[in-house]
């Protein structure tokens, strides 16, 4: 679902045991029905980067529903930081917060019975993380269809999102790439056709 101007993904991710909202920029009664519809599964919230358009509904969600926020150690600082997050520079108004759970590169969050991979890519931010479940990936702003994130940001390193795409071109071609913004695509396709990857 695209929430705000900037037309920024949201995902909602449910199973059997789990109920997950992934970068809610804004609150919407949508995701606050989601988490309400599936209070009795184990829940959570989780931002790929600390950027105001996907945390800016994060902690009014969390305040309505009782859900955590997880998000990768690297970027937690920024959350309380609206020069880094860019709420000041786009003018977001939220207050500064804390998430309630940081994880490392390598690490699995459990959230019932879904398990996700949290892999670093930093470069769009400081410390941008990337959600691996079962054959999808959730990029953020790192990867999007034909091109990447940018580098032009506070925090931003291009040659650390080099490093962090090389690190997702070694998945396995299948894997499904849902960034931040616009279309699907997949780690196959992307090594085909984005120029900023040959």
């Amino acid at each position: 679902m695209h929430l705000g101007l900037i037309k920024t993904n949201c995902y909602l991710v449910e199973s059997p045991g789990a109920a997950v909202v992934i970068d809610p920029g804004f609150q919407t009664q949508e995701t606050v029905d989601f988490l309400a519809a599936n209070a009795a599964k184990e829940r959570m919230i989780l931002i790929t980067h600390s950027h105001f358009d996907h945390i800016g509904g994060a902690p009014a969600l969390r305040e309505v529903t009782g859900v955590p926020i997880g998000i990768g150690k690297g970027d937690s600082a920024a959350l309380a930081d609206p020069a880094k997050n860019l709420a000041d520079r786009f003018h977001a108004h939220f207050a500064p917060f804390v998430a309630d759970r940081t994880f490392a590169d390598g690490e699995t969050v459990q959230v019932g019975d879904l398990s996700f991979r949290v892999i670093e890519t930093p470069g769009h931010t400081v410390g941008g993380v990337s959600y691996l479940l079962d054959g999808v990936l959730f990029s953020g702003d790192t990867l999007f269809e034909g091109t990447v994130g940018r580098t032009d940001f506070p925090g931003g390193d291009f040659k650390a999102l080099k490093k962090s795409l090389r690190r997702l071109m070694t998945l396995d071609g299948e894997v499904r790439v849902l960034s931040g913004h616009g279309d699907e695509t997949t780690i196959a396709r992307e090594r085909q056709t984005n120029l900023f990857l040959r």
